[in-house]
Parts: C-alpha cells; structure tokens; sequence
C-alpha cells in the first residue's frame, strides 16, 4: 500500500508536467523531450515502384502516417522530418526548388498533411528539415519560382555566375547579391561561411530573401510543423537563425554545424538566441563530438569519460553556460549511416553503418538516452533493426522520462567503476529522481551500490548495461505518462500570409 500511495504521487507530479496542447514558443532550458529522425536517405523512394520496386507501394508519408501510434506507445515527443517542399523529379529534398509547393517525393500535399495529422493527434511534434542555405532552380541554374527571385538572391560569388554553361553566368556585380558573410564572431579563424558548389547560395541580407523564408516557415507552421531542423547552418549567419525563429517562434529548433568545426559550435548557438545574451532562447545544435567518441572508441569506456562529466557539448558547463541544454545528440543520420546510389550499390564513403546491429548500437543508446542533450533515436534502428533492439530503447526512454532526466542534468561520473574498466554514472533527474547507468562488463563490475547509492529499481538492460532509476518509496517499474493531443492548426496559403517589417531583423 505504501508503495502505491508513492506511485499515484509519482504519475501524478509526472502527469503535471505534461501539457495536452503545447503553445508554439522555443524550448527554453531542461528540455525532457526525446527526438526520433523520422527518415533516412532512401526514403523517398518508397511508393515509387517503377523505378524502386523493393521499397513497395507505400509513399514515406504514409509509413510515418501508420506508425504514429507507436511513436506515441513509444513516448517520443520529437519527429524530424525530411524537407517539405518540391525538388522536382525523385530527391531526397535537399535541392529545394519551390520552398512553397508542398508535394514531393515522399507523397503529396494531402498525404503530407495527412501524415502530419496523425502525429500531432498522437502527442508527436513534427520538426521539418528547413534547406535554406542554398537553393535549386526551378528552370536552369537560377530560374527561382515559388517564391520568384532574381539574381540578387544569389551571393556575389556564386557558380552560376562564374561557370560559361550557367545562363546567369558573368551577372553584373550590381544585379547580384551580397558577398558570402564572414561571420568573424564565432567561425573558426576568421573564415567566412561555407559555399556550396552543388546549388545556389542563399543571400540572407536581402529582406526580401527573409521575408518570403518567414513566410515559408509561417506556412508550414499552419500546416502542422512546430519545429525548425536547419540543414547546414554553417553557410550563413547564426543571426538569421535568430531572426527566423523570433518571427516562427517553433517549439524546438537545432541546426547542423560544421561537422569538424565543434570549437565554433558555442559562437554559432550563442548569436542565435531571440533575446541576445541569453541561451534560453538559443537554437539547439547537434552535438558531434559526442558522435564521434561513441563511434570511434566503442568498448574503449575510458575514453566515455570526458572532460566534464560527460562527452562533447552535453559535457560542457563551462564560464557558467550550461551548454548542454542545447545540445541535440545522436548515433546516425541519413548522412552518416549505410546509403546506396540508385542501382543499388553503396554509395561511396556510405557503405556501412557506424554502430554494428548488437552490443555497439545498444551501448551507445544507453549512453545518450540516460544523459543530458535531447537525445535522437534514428528511424531505422528503431523500426527496421529488430523487435528486440526497439523494446531496449523503449525501454530506455521509459527510464528517462520517469527517472525525471533532461538537456540540463547534472552527470556525476563514477571512478570506482573507471578503475574496473567501464563506464559508469549517476544522473540527475528532477523531483529527487536519480538515474544509474552502466556501460561495460557486468553487475560484478559495478552498480548503484558500490557507490553508496540505495533503493533503486532496474529499468533496462541489454549487452553488457544496465540502467536503474531510483523514485520516492522505491515502487516497481512504472511506465512514464503518454502524451495527449496536440491542436491541428488551419492551413494557410503563403498568399495569405504577410509579414511585418519588425520581423525582419
């Protein structure tokens, strides 16, 4: 009876702190929410059976569409979706060519939204995948359509403007846009940001350029995204981040740094905030350096140690910034895990994934979904890598969530176990809650009690971990509330859509 008196206190505190219908505005700190990428490479091949007949009938809308009741069994908050908008034939997305058209490869408008229902019904946020660092043409290299631009939406030293076969090619330097920005803020060494070769670069000082991407964003808003995934941030300025979210104002956003640039991560976060100087109101980032240590030293659990307490950004608490509230973590993405090129053959540096189907990828989510960050679980792992793989990972979620874990807890590393050769930690949670975590070896090598730890339950557990939580009273396992509905926004057309001057800056 006692231990059922604590459980109803639990579920209930539990309960309090979930919301049936979230209002739109940026996560600020202790974010407790859990992503899933909802796609990877060859997505948008599905339902296109003439010419990939072994990805089936099924567009990958209407996959994520069916699934959306076990995204909610399996208590994830997030979706990241891939680019929304038209890029013309069979594509990935991430050549868009009419930001404001809304079908694509992975179904149509009404499947689109379709799919978007069914999540928001279930509790999910979808986030969409914002490609607004360069741009494709809808005719020709810089033929924009939906919205029209001219050359001046393009930077100064662009390709087309440089290559004999572009029908732009040697543009007038008046009639185009500004040169690349040189955001000597927070880039490396002064550098300017990054120029793509592949499509147009995006000039983001031209209001116009900002007020039809606001548009955009307020479009897809309407139509049931509330939450910005920026693809490549790194090719123009962290402050146009900070402008699009003021005027969009998602539920969460996170953007793509420079894969090697991880020094510069911290600039580029801090002169995204809405309100400047305060990281509240910062986009996220995703935290690479965590990925590459979990990828490159897989049993090494020495090396799991860092230098905070923890790995990458979401080890980082230093000149009293609490980072890790705005780090996103992961294992794969649809870049970094096993890809192929339309024949079917792996696609070159894309020919395996990183964490093999057993101790590896379990160990590896046993670290990022028991500590701070707002962990993301891929698609295929969770879906496509077996019945036991997702119970462990449900069952690893489950433990966050009750266990009370978010972006800002606090890791306290344990050197007992260090010494024996795994990893170890206890994390906090809120309300008193606690969670343990080990990495490596087995129970002889360490747990909760060795460290002086008591009344704790077993969560989850897997090839070589193990994961408790420990609550008031010490009840059995108790499964975290699920969410409730989310209210379907009226779509509006970009034609209805204005935006006020004091947005764009």
């Amino acid at each position: 009876m006692v231990h059922m008196k604590y459980l109803i206190v639990l579920l209930l505190a539990l309960s309090g702190l979930l919301e049936c219908n979230p209002s739109l505005g940026q996560s600020g700190f202790n974010d407790d929410r859990v992503m899933l990428q909802g796609f990877y490479w060859e997505s948008y091949r599905h339902g296109h059976t003439d010419r990939f007949p072994q990805f089936g009938n099924k567009k990958w809308y209407e996959i994520v569409k069916d699934n959306a009741a076990v995204l909610h069994d399996g208590r994830f908050d997030l979706i990241w979706l891939p680019p929304p908008s038209f890029s013309g034939g069979l594509s990935a997305g991430y050549n868009p060519k009419e930001y404001f058209n809304l079908n694509n490869s992975y179904g149509d408008q009404q499947l689109h939204r379709q799919m978007l229902e069914a999540l928001l019904q279930n509790g999910v946020e979808p986030v969409a995948d914002i490609v607004i660092n360069h741009r494709d043409g809808t005719n020709g290299w810089a033929g924009f359509t939906n919205p029209g631009w001219g050359t001046w939406a393009i930077t100064r030293d662009d390709e087309a403007f440089l290559n004999p076969n572009s029908e732009v090619y040697n543009t007038p330097v008046a009639e185009r846009g500004a040169p690349e920005e040189n955001p000597t803020e927070y880039a490396q060494h002064g550098g300017t940001t990054y120029a793509y070769d592949a499509f147009r670069d995006i000039d983001h000082t031209n209001e116009q350029v900002r007020r039809d991407l606001i548009r955009y964003l307020l479009q897809l808003q309407s139509f049931g995204y509330r939450g910005w995934r920026y693809d490549m941030v790194h090719g123009y300025h962290a402050k146009w981040i900070a402008v699009y979210n003021r005027a969009s104002k998602p539920t969460f956003s996170v953007g793509e740094y420079d894969w090697d640039k991880q020094a510069a991560q911290r600039g580029w976060v801090w002169y995204t905030a809405t309100t400047p100087g305060d990281l509240t109101t910062a986009s996220n980032v995703f935290d690479f350096t965590t990925f590459f240590t979990l990828k490159d030293n897989k049993g090494n659990y020495d090396a799991w140690y860092g230098f905070g307490n923890g790995l990458g950004l979401i080890g980082d608490n230093t000149d009293n910034h609490p980072w890790r509230n705005r780090a996103v973590t992961f294992l794969e993405n649809h870049d970094t895990g096993y890809r192929t090129e339309e024949d079917g053959q792996p696609q070159e540096h894309h020919d395996q994934d990183n964490f093999e189907n057993n101790w590896q990828v379990e160990q590896a989510y046993a670290y990022i979904l028991t500590h701070p960050g707002v962990p993301t679980v891929y698609w295929k792992h969770y879906f496509d890598w077996g019945t036991d793989l997702q119970a462990k990972i449900k069952a690893l979620i489950n433990a966050r969530k009750v266990a009370g874990v978010n972006s800002g807890s606090n890791i306290h590393t344990q050197n007992n176990a260090r010494e024996r050769g795994v990893y170890a930690a206890f994390i906090e949670g809120t309300g008193g809650r606690e969670l343990y975590v080990r990495i490596g070896g087995s129970d002889d090598d360490w747990q909760p009690y060795y460290s002086g730890y008591q009344d704790y339950r077993e969560y989850a557990a897997g090839n070589g971990w193990k994961v408790w939580v420990k609550v008031e009273g010490n009840p059995e396992v108790i499964q975290a509330p699920l969410k409730g509905s989310i209210e379907i926004p009226t779509y509006r057309e970009p034609a209805d859509i204005t935006v006020d001057d004091s947005l764009l800056n």
